[in-house]
């Protein structure tokens, strides 16, 4: 029997019930609505069924034990394979999707072009994750080449999870997107340019070959400063700021549907720019961990998944997100200190924190320290208020994470040079600890 006649009947049985005894089905886990379900697919056999563990058809077995992701999505939690070497096919997962949801959803194909370096990488490595859990069919485009050492490093090192869902990983141009050969697209997201001179090309293609949808990256940077944070949409920005440019081209190609996306800073599993891992490279170390200022400036630290569920949102609520700005980003903000105290419970140990004026230190608080040294910090008001969007993350628990993964690469061993810090210490007369 082939697997789509497999999948002709389906049923979601809570957990906590049983099908029939006289029921033949199969069956896997599903996460619904806060509420595991098991979906059962009847075979025709009469047979008894199987347990959640196993999936069979008679040209198929497939292992179905999976984690649900930490975000949630209309109701329908997304499920990822756990057991290595198992057969994997989103048919699957679509069955869920449409059984939980009904059939009157229609799924779209995407195309995200996506920028090959930075801390903004990983958002669509992630969202290509969720547009397939949502049964989505996803093309991803990558800048530059597949066999550049840039290839080697987190997230596009792990692609290979994201064509074992059924993504397409291409590599190329994106000057040169009109003669790549792809497809039309419903729906397209520019995660690499930030000038109009890189982001026309792809809009134009996207708007000529017939792209419904089309979203953009830009940054939160493009704030103007502000005696009264936070940064909201809407709040004035740099009209000569590269990002600003695109947004205003986007607003008068006649898209069905256009919007632009604002994120911060970031964190989650695959990211390839430190964040987290200048506050763990200190405190594993037992070194002091110096602060510009006060400690008490106010930033966003944003776990991605929660930029890649808003997203989600704007593909599939296409009329709600027309024309809209949003801030993507969580709904906490965060001080310097407490991020480092964060960090240090995270890591399960104590955090020395000294505080420095950069210019009497002599030294460029743009490369001793990650982040801005000023408030600097958005919400999400648009997403709230137009997307249904909910942030379903924690910083605590998501510095826990990142920090299980910087033991894990063995980055807590790694040969560092703190150069910039000894002087910063050396002009406070602080010891150094080695």
């Amino acid at each position: 029997m082939a697997l789509s006649q497999s999948l002709a009947s389906l049923v979601l049985i809570p957990c906590s019930s049983s099908p029939s005894s006289s029921s033949s089905s199969s069956s896997l886990a599903v996460a619904a609505s806060g509420q595991t379900f098991r979906l059962f697919l009847r075979s025709g056999s009469s047979s008894s069924s199987s347990c959640c563990s196993q999936f069979c058809t008679p040209h198929l077995s497939l292992f179905s034990s999976f984690l649900t992701e930490q975000h949630q999505r209309n109701g329908l939690r997304s499920v990822k394979r756990r057991a290595a070497g198992a057969v994997w096919n989103n048919v699957v997962v679509r069955a869920a999707a449409a059984a939980v949801h009904g059939q009157g959803e229609s799924k779209k194909k995407v195309l995200i072009v996506n920028t090959n370096s930075g801390g903004h990488a990983i958002i669509g490595f992630w969202f290509a994750k969720d547009l397939r859990a949502a049964g989505h069919a996803v093309t991803i485009l990558t800048v530059g080449d597949e066999s550049s050492d840039k290839m080697k490093k987190p997230p596009f090192s792990r692609f290979s999870e994201l064509r074992d869902l059924g993504v397409e990983t291409v590599w190329g141009e994106p000057a040169d997107i009109g003669v790549l050969g792809l497809s039309s697209f419903d729906v397209v997201l520019d995660n690499n340019g930030k000038t109009l001179e890189v982001v026309k090309p792809v809009a134009d293609w996207a708007k000529a070959s017939g792209a419904k949808q089309f979203l953009f990256i830009s940054s939160a940077g493009i704030y103007k400063s502000t005696d009264e944070p936070p940064h909201v949409e809407g709040d004035e920005v740099k009209g000569d700021a590269g990002h600003k440019i695109v947004e205003d081209y986007l607003a008068g190609l006649g898209f069905e549907s256009w919007a632009s996306f604002r994120p911060q800073y970031m964190t989650g599993s695959g990211n390839n720019k430190d964040c987290e891992e200048w506050f763990f490279d200190r405190i594993v170390r037992g070194r002091p961990v110096p602060i510009p200022g006060s400690g008490l400036q106010v930033t966003n630290i944003s776990h991605v998944s929660d930029l890649s569920s808003m997203l989600t949102l704007a593909v599939e609520k296409p009329a709600a997100a027309n024309g809209s700005i949003f801030n993507a980003v969580s709904d906490r903000a965060v001080t310097f200190d407490g991020l480092v105290r964060l960090c240090a419970k995270a890591a399960g140990k104590e955090a020395e924190i000294v505080h420095y004026d950069p210019k009497a230190a002599g030294v460029d608080a743009k490369k001793s320290f990650p982040f801005r040294n000023m408030h600097f910090y958005a919400e999400p008001r648009a997403a709230s208020t137009k997307l249904g969007w909910e942030s379903k993350t924690n910083l605590q628990e998501d510095l826990k994470a990142r920090y299980e993964e910087y033991i894990a690469i063995g980055r807590d061993k790694k040969d560092i040079k703190f150069e910039l810090d000894d002087k910063i210490l050396e002009s406070l007369l602080t010891p150094v600890s080695v």
